[in-house]
């Protein structure tokens, strides 16, 4: 059972290392640091971070009724 669950997480923990595997993954390349409101997820070189926008779980634009 352990050697399945291993082979099922690997597929979901690559790291993101250029930044071609960033933009696949939703994210974008910035210069030392990311963004208010953007989170690392990886880097793109080791002076640049991968950076993906942080998604609140508070209301959105379909939860208001006009």
């Amino acid at each position: 059972m352990q050697i399945k669950t291993f082979f099922l997480c690997a597929g979901f923990t690559q790291v993101i290392r250029n930044p071609i595997q960033c933009a696949n993954n939703g994210g974008f390349c910035h210069f030392w640091t990311c963004l208010l409101g953007y989170y690392q997820i990886g880097r793109c070189f080791p002076w640049s971070p991968c950076c993906r926008i942080r998604v609140s779980s508070g209301f959105h634009k379909a939860d208001i009724a006009v």
